[in-house]
């Protein structure tokens, strides 16, 4: 087994994991600014993760020479939403379970489940740690699942498969230093993958609204229109 699945180190006290108790407090309940529930619920957690996990994300994106726009960015994006435990003790195993049912050996469907707080598909983290995916045993799968439930593990590996991604479309440049335009494409990568070509996304951000290019670059530019108070928050301010 690779080393990196089994000597991660899991912070079982750190910030506490957006929950079921989270998910129906926001998805259930009417927004409240004052009581915290409602769409008020999840942007106060997504607020309070990016200011407790500022130096993290500082750090990783040092390491990886990434802008931290982009990296906080991605993390706003995915904090919140579906409770975190269920997609790595639920979610994996019955797809593991349906791979078995089915005889496939690719584990394709099972590398599919994202996650982590900044969700990422246990096949991509596994690819970012120069692991083949397909190789990964049901019980590498988990522990690997299990590692990126830890947030410094899983924004590291989040940081370096987003300077994949930028590598991917701009071969050869100062990955520490993008353009909006550069950080919309690479984000709408890391919602959407590599399968679509770069000149769409492109074009599809001056797309007329409501048209479905559009939606190619949607991801990435919201970070870019939370850029001004996304950066605040990492400069402590």
């Amino acid at each position: 087994m690779n080393k990196s699945l089994v000597f991660c180190k899991i912070d079982q006290y750190g910030f506490p994991h957006w929950d079921g108790f989270d998910f129906l407090r926001w998805y259930t309940l009417p927004t409240n600014w004052t009581l915290s529930t409602g769409s008020a619920h999840l942007w106060l957690y997504k607020t309070a993760w990016l200011v407790h996990h500022r130096m993290m994300l500082q750090q990783s994106a040092r390491e990886a020479q990434i802008p931290v726009l982009l990296l906080a960015g991605v993390a706003v994006a995915e904090v919140g939403g579906t409770p975190e435990r269920f997609k790595s003790v639920g979610v994996l195993q019955l797809r593991q379970l349906l791979e078995a049912i089915m005889q496939r050996e690719d584990n394709q469907r099972s590398n599919a489940t994202s996650v982590g707080s900044i969700a990422i598909q246990i096949g991509v983290a596994a690819s970012t740690l120069h692991i083949r995916p397909d190789t990964l045993s049901s019980f590498e799968q988990f522990q690997l699942s299990q590692c990126l439930l830890d947030n410094r593990f899983n924004i590291n590996v989040v940081a370096f498969h987003l300077r994949d991604l930028i590598l991917y479309d701009y071969p050869g440049i100062d990955t520490s230093q993008l353009t909006d335009e550069q950080i919309i494409v690479v984000g709408s990568r890391y919602n959407r993958g590599i399968e679509r070509n770069k000149q769409d996304i492109i074009n599809s951000i001056s797309a007329q609204k409501g048209t479905p290019q559009r939606a190619y670059s949607e991801y990435g530019r919201r970070i870019i229109e939370k850029k001004a108070t996304i950066m605040k928050i990492m400069r402590g301010e």
